[in-house]
């Protein structure tokens, strides 16, 4: 199944080219890294997908819809690398933030909002946090509530952009196990945009490089075994973003 489908996809601000022909599938279950120099266009790419830019041309879809239907929300999980509209000196509670990521109506069949708040505090283990205020908090353990808050609809499609940044090494380590057991265990599709290309490997199952375009889209097998990405990375760059060597 394709969770998300772009074909032929252009972005223009202005007259300036932001996203050109970009062409792409993601499978259920896969764990994709996107990457690229700043500028490249990820975060338009995001945009798109969540229904928030409109393309000159080409489509994009999410579980096979237009991204301005509704019905996708709920299947989606979506952590912003910054939470522009946040306000610390706000007086809410981390379970009151994580509680928001269920503001789309929850699936049938699904348990109690206060068993699945429950279940997304102990996910990221800040259940002893839960009722202090957000504002309180260091940068990593907000980042944490925030991570839960996009986790805590249980999606089918997780958007991550530079979900790591704000924390310390082992939280680190642990986040993106977490992250390793949603994708392997519950079959969690994952996008995870990144700055770290030397590391993505290390995570991810397939990469997409992009650059305004797509420079490659793949697995890291056929990414390894490109010559045409030993020449645009150089070699020893090539094997160490493949994580297939020591």
């Amino acid at each position: 199944m394709n969770i998300v489908h772009a074909e032929g996809l252009t972005v223009e601000y202005g007259t300036a080219p932001v996203l050109s022909d970009v062409s792409f599938s993601i499978h259920q279950g896969d764990y994709v890294g996107l990457v690229g120099p700043n500028g490249s266009g990820k975060s338009t790419l995001i945009k798109c997908m969540l229904g928030l830019v409109r393309p000159r041309k080409g489509t994009v879809t999410l579980f096979g819809k237009d991204p301005s239907e509704m019905l996708f929300r709920e299947k989606t999980g979506f952590l912003p690398q910054k939470m522009a509209l946040f306000n610390p000196r706000f007086p809410t509670t981390v379970r009151e933030v994580v509680s928001q990521g269920l503001i789309p109506l929850c699936r049938s069949g699904r348990n109690s909002r206060d068993e699945m708040i429950g279940r997304a505090l102990a996910l990221l283990d800040i259940e002893s946090i839960g009722s202090r205020l957000i504002g309180e908090l260091s940068g990593g353990q907000q980042q944490r509530a925030f991570i839960a808050r996009a986790l805590v609809n249980e999606p089918d499609l997780l958007i991550l952009d530079e979900p790591a940044t704000a924390l310390d090494p082992e939280s680190r380590d642990g986040f993106y196990a977490m992250l390793h057991n949603l994708n392997r265990e519950r079959n969690v599709t994952i996008l995870l945009v990144t700055h770290d290309i030397g590391g993505i490997g290390a995570q991810a199952s397939k990469m997409l490089y992009l650059d305004k375009k797509v420079i490659f889209f793949g697995g890291f097998d056929d990414f390894c075994m490109s010559e045409s990405m030993a020449q645009f990375f150089g070699s020893s760059s090539q094997h160490i973003i493949c994580h297939k060597h020591d």
